[in-house]
């Protein structure tokens, strides 16, 4: 760790020493106002790399600004794809600053109990949209329509999809509820700096065009479901799974109005969403409604029976 308290000289000096550092090593803001310093650098170095030298790769983020109204798998791969390396030279660099092990930061877990967490997280976050969007059409204002792609089309973009919605889920809970959120909990305790942080999350999605304020709040709901699964788990590979199947199924299965996004041409059904928007979203997202919020409710009081709290937390 950082520092060591004990050889701290006595007086003023000692006072100077104590806003920086206490009994384990340097103070957990300090620490993520690092983190935040690398990850900034880590980012506009990727981004100046891929413009400079990669071509290909900068006209495909670049898609993601050009396109009206539409979003592009391929688009989103290689922006999620520069934002995941930045945060994972950002997380190194931080290991080896605070001697940790990379896998410390919510990530730790054997492979077969990672794949295992992933894979239910992604049952979880499937279920949780589709139920939204069942509900919807009981109510009279969604269908799911016809399919709108070729058997090959489907497997190809299902297929890039899936691969992208990875990303986001690996590069968003990594950043939320991963370095930042164990950090925080060393400072305050893991539940108000889940709070805060989930807070966050919801208000970084006011910068998505068309997002509403009861957007903000299931996106800060979902915040507080990934760290409910971070501390019945003891990692991050459920909470990966919901986020990339709900972002999945909003995206390639049903594609409804979502974060301000007109359509995604390159979707499997052709669904339709209708009514008001406190009941269907609006451009939002099918979760940003009272059905949304009904399906929270559901989904946290099966995951608290599903995942009872453990002996030792151990976040």
């Amino acid at each position: 760790m950082l520092g060591n308290p004990d050889s701290l000289p006595r007086g003023s000096a000692g006072k100077l020493h104590s806003i920086f550092l206490n009994p384990t090593g340097l103070r957990a803001g300090w620490r993520l106002l690092l983190f935040a310093l690398v990850f900034v650098i880590a980012l506009g170095g990727s981004h100046f790399i891929a413009i400079r030298f990669l071509p290909v790769l900068a006209n495909l983020m670049r898609a993601t600004a050009r396109q009206q109204g539409e979003l592009r798998a391929t688009g989103l791969m290689a922006v999620e794809g520069i934002n995941l390396l930045a945060l994972l030279v950002a997380i190194f660099v931080m290991s080896r600053i605070e001697r940790r092990s990379i896998f410390s930061y919510g990530y730790k877990a054997a492979l077969n109990i990672a794949v295992q967490r992933f894979l239910e997280g992604f049952l979880w976050g499937f279920l949780m949209i589709t139920a939204m969007c069942a509900l919807l059409k009981f109510e009279g204002h969604f269908t799911f329509g016809g399919i709108a792609l070729t058997l090959d089309l489907a497997i190809r973009y299902g297929f890039l999809w899936l691969l992208t919605n990875v990303m986001v889920g690996l590069f968003e809970e990594g950043l939320f509820r991963g370095y930042v959120q164990f950090t925080l909990a060393s400072g305050i305790g893991f539940w108000p700096a889940a709070v805060i942080l989930s807070c966050m999350f919801g208000l970084t999605h006011l910068a998505d065009r068309g997002y509403t304020w009861f957007g903000v709040v299931t996106a800060g709901l979902f915040g507080i479901l990934a760290c409910l699964a971070l501390r019945r788990t003891g990692n991050l590979w459920l909470a990966i799974g919901i986020h990339s199947a709900a972002d999945f199924v909003e995206t390639f299965l049903f594609s409804p109005p979502n974060g301000g996004i007109a359509q995604v041409s390159t979707h499997l059904f052709n669904s339709t969403v209708s009514g008001p928007s406190w009941l269907s979203g609006g451009g939002t997202g099918v979760e940003a409604s009272v059905n949304g919020l009904l399906v929270f409710a559901i989904t946290f009081f099966l995951f608290d029976r599903i995942h009872p709290p453990r002996k030792a937390a151990g976040v």
